[in-house]
């Protein structure tokens, strides 16, 4: 009790003094505890695994996310968009929010519960949470808050692999350290204690889990019970201070329940501030705008056959057609359909075919709305998980393409399959595809192939102005493709260079409209 007192009257004289001294105090204290530390958080660990493995996809894994009022920051579907790639069920606890946040938690799992939104009491909260979570046997539990999400590597693979490895190691915790957003979605703050404290987000159901329930801020946010927490090379990006706006909140909300001092202050203090740049490749793709662009001029039918099998077969990106010198018939559709669009007009409607197409495709990858453009042909038809595959592949040093199979109207390329499923939209099979897709499908990748679809950044597609305006021939009679120009005369030079996923596999009807 005398050792609580004298904390508290501690901190009484140190919110006093200005906030130089205060911030020179507590920076000196906190280095202080932390070499002091005799916790088991000292050991370095990265599973460095691209893949999840049998044993990871075996496990069952159970997010675990208190919410309030987080819908018109977009961190609420951000979470659960990111949470729904590597959790079986999502525990959402909904503390009283007025703006829909449980409507749309429901949209995303079926265990939303309800809470007071006592924020100095949020571990007692915490608790009822995790006696929920446990009824639904799980095997980890995974933590995150709702303006955050893990690296990329976490999404796609990394969280189920550190599970797997805490199995066989007998860790029960893993903490990560946080990548702190500041005023930006694309820059992150490292003075002071920024992104320096270790939070451990998952934790081994291992039967001891509970919360010391306590009242007050700055709690430990994990449960008792993890005998042996383990460091983890994962890092969590915080959204929590990407903008003034929600730098605001974060600080009203803070004063409100008690919070003062330089404790608070530093929520909006900039002296010294040291600022980083964001690295895209740790974004993850939940957390990314997906287009797909897609060219159309003349056929209902192919807008219809494309966009079905899009919406069957993928989740998580918005399909944009670029409608190319189109007929009123093709326009009128996509209007009063309310599909997406854009509307591209040639100055020069005689021009050489293929040069408008050109120039449309550069339409489109500059205006489509997305942080990533994947192009695809509108005769083209896709098998489950095909732009899950082709993404995770994605770097600033890549462009990817999927693995095409060709109906064999026309010879194929590097990489490409030539096997009939249909010659035509009415022809194709996609039952059949599916069968072959799956039996087809390898997680690898290869340099080179062939040219669509393909994924790239958006910013790097800008940077490079695009594709060339038509095929180029040689002085000895040759055609070189604009799409061979763009891949290795403009991207390449770029340090951008050209794969192919094994695992992402697209049927290509080959010149479907052309046959309408």
């Amino acid at each position: 009790m005398i050792t609580k007192r004298l904390k508290q009257t501690a901190k009484k004289i140190v919110a006093r003094l200005p906030f130089g001294t205060q911030k020179r105090i507590n920076l000196f204290w906190y280095y202080l505890h932390n070499l002091g530390n005799k916790k088991p958080l000292t050991r370095p660990f990265e599973a460095g695994c691209s893949e999840i493995s049998l044993e990871a996809e075996k496990l069952r894994i159970v997010g675990f996310l208190k919410v309030y009022n987080e819908v018109s920051s977009g961190n609420l579907e951000r979470v659960l968009r990111h949470m729904k790639k590597f959790c079986d069920e999502i525990v959402v606890c909904d503390c009283e929010s007025t703006d829909g946040s449980a409507e749309i938690a429901r949209k995303f799992t079926r265990h939303v519960l309800s809470e007071p939104n006592e924020f100095s009491r949020e571990l007692f909260t915490k608790q009822k949470m995790l006696e929920y979570t446990l009824y639904l046997d799980p095997d980890w539990i995974v933590w995150l808050d709702a303006d955050e999400v893990f690296e990329r590597k976490g999404e796609t693979s990394e969280v189920r692999n550190l599970c797997v490895y805490g199995d066989k190691n007998g860790i029960d915790g893993f903490s990560m350290k946080e990548i702190n957003l500041w005023k930006s979605t694309r820059r992150y703050r490292v003075d002071e204690f920024w992104g320096k404290g270790d939070f451990v987000r998952l934790w081994k159901n291992n039967g001891k889990l509970r919360f010391e329930t306590a009242d007050g801020l700055h709690k430990d946010q994990h449960p008792q019970g993890l005998a042996n927490i383990v460091k983890s090379e994962l890092k969590v990006i915080h959204y929590g201070f990407s903008s003034e706006e929600e730098i605001d909140k974060k600080y009203e909300r803070y004063r409100k329940n008690g919070q003062s001092g330089f404790y608070l202050e530093r929520m909006k203090n900039e002296d010294g501030i040291k600022l980083l740049p964001l690295d895209v490749d740790l974004i993850p793709l939940s957390a990314l705008r997906i287009a797909v662009v897609a060219l159309i001029y003349k056929s209902v039918p192919y807008i219809k056959f494309v966009l079905d099998s899009f919406n069957k077969h993928t989740s998580g990106a918005e399909f944009v057609f670029v409608a190319n010198d189109a007929t009123d018939k093709v326009k009128d559709y996509l209007k009063e359909n309310n599909i997406s669009h854009l509307i591209f007009e040639n100055e020069d409607k005689k021009e050489y075919y293929l040069n408008r197409v050109y120039r449309a495709w550069n339409y489109g990858g500059m205006n489509a709305p997305g942080d990533v453009i994947v192009f695809v042909n509108s005769d083209m038809a896709f098998s489950d998980g095909w732009l899950d595959n082709l993404l995770k592949w994605l770097r600033k040093d890549r462009i990817v393409c999927s693995r095409l199979v060709e109906s064999g109207k026309m010879p194929s390329g590097t990489y490409g399959i030539s096997k009939n499923f249909g010659h035509t939209y009415k022809e194709y099979d996609d039952e059949q595809f599916q069968k072959f897709a799956e039996k087809t499908s390898k997680p690898e990748l290869r340099e080179g192939g062939l040219f669509m679809p393909c994924a790239i950044y958006k910013d790097s597609f800008v940077k490079s102005g695009g594709y060339p305006i038509g095929n180029r021939k040689t002085a000895d009679g040759k055609e070189i493709s604009g799409d061979h120009i763009f891949f290795y005369e403009t991207l390449k030079p770029m340090g951008i260079s050209h794969f192919t996923a094994f695992d992402s596999i697209v049927y290509h009807i080959q010149e479907g409209e052309m046959d309408e």
